[in-house]
Formats: C-alpha cells, structure tokens, sequence
C-alpha cells in the first residue's frame, strides 16, 4: 500500500511543477496575451500600430472631404491626381525661397536614385510666385483640388492617395525625412 501513495504523492507534485512551469513561462513572456492582465497604454498603442499597418492605414492620413471631388472639374489643374493609379507627390513651393530650391533639388536627386518608387508615385512640383492663381474651373467653388492642395500643402510635401481619398501631410524641413516617408508609404 506504501507504493500506492507514493506513486500518487509523485504524480501530484509533478502536476503542481508543470502547472507552476506553465504560469511562470506565461507570466515572464511579455508578449503572451493573457485576459487577465490588461495590456499597458504602450502595449496598446503598439498593437494598434500593427493593426494599422496590416490594413494599410495610416494614422496621420485625413480623408479628402467630398465637396473636393464635387467641385472639381476634369479640366482643373491637377484634376488627374484624384483619379490617377498611382498616388502623388505634391509639394507647393515659392519660386523666390533658395531654402526651398536647394530642399528641391536635393530631394529630385535622391528620388531619381530611386527609380521603382515611379510604379507607385506621380510627382507634382508646384512652383508659386506673388502672381500666381488658384481658381476653379466649376462656377462659385473655392474647393477644388487645386484649392485644397495648396491650402494643405502649402507649408509641406503631401502625398496623395486617391484609392483611399486620403492626404497625407510631410514636412519638408529635411529632404531625407521627406523622402523617408515616402519610400515607406509606398505600399500605403
């Protein structure tokens, strides 16, 4: 009778160290989902950001409002953007600013050595001197694409995205940021 108990004192301390082995190992692997601990508000904000980049959203992105489309006429200047297969880079920029020129340059050159980034993006330079104008072609609008690019873009490089009828706001403080951004939103 003695092997009996013994045999069953054993199984049950066995039990007991795999039950222990499992918490521990549960509880020390900080990537193990378990319901009963709440995830921390980084831990949150990193499953959303894998979540979002899965799905292919961008944080950052706005939605291009409606009236947008609505009052953009096909022959309006950069009409083809909402349109287009590809996403655009649109970047509004004075003419008279040697910043903005040397940003430029340096940016084109960088995007020339980069030459597969063309499969997924048209590039808009707008050049903008005191006398240029941003009109409408439809009668009374004020919010075609034109309008709603420089109002945007004005002070960065933007790009759009006219699957997703999304916008998306770069600076354009440093041209290696800017390009950046780019290069890893080309799949967006």
């Amino acid at each position: 009778m003695k092997k009996k108990n013994n045999n069953h004192g054993f199984a049950k301390l066995l039990a007991l160290l795999i039950i222990l082995a499992f918490i521990y190992v549960t509880n020390s692997n900080h990537d193990t989902k378990v319901p009963d601990r709440p995830l921390s508000p980084d831990q949150k904000k990193a499953l959303r950001k894998e979540k979002d980049k899965k799905a292919g959203k961008v944080s950052a992105a706005k939605n291009i409002p409606d009236k947008v489309y609505e009052d953009t006429l096909a022959n309006d200047k950069f009409a083809n953007i909402l349109s287009s297969n590809k996403k655009a880079i649109y970047y509004a920029y004075p003419v008279e600013s040697s910043d903005d020129g040397l940003f430029l340059a340096d940016f084109e050159n960088l995007m020339k050595s980069y030459p597969e980034l063309q499969s997924y993006y048209n590039y808009y330079p707008d050049p903008q001197d005191s006398t240029s104008t941003i009109y409408c072609k439809k009668s009374g609008s004020t919010d075609c694409i034109q309008n709603y690019l420089f109002k945007n873009c004005s002070n960065n490089m933007c790009i759009i995205n006219p699957y997703k009828k999304q916008i998306l706001e770069i600076s354009n403080k440093n041209y290696r940021h800017a390009f950046d951004k780019i290069y890893e939103y080309k799949r967006w």
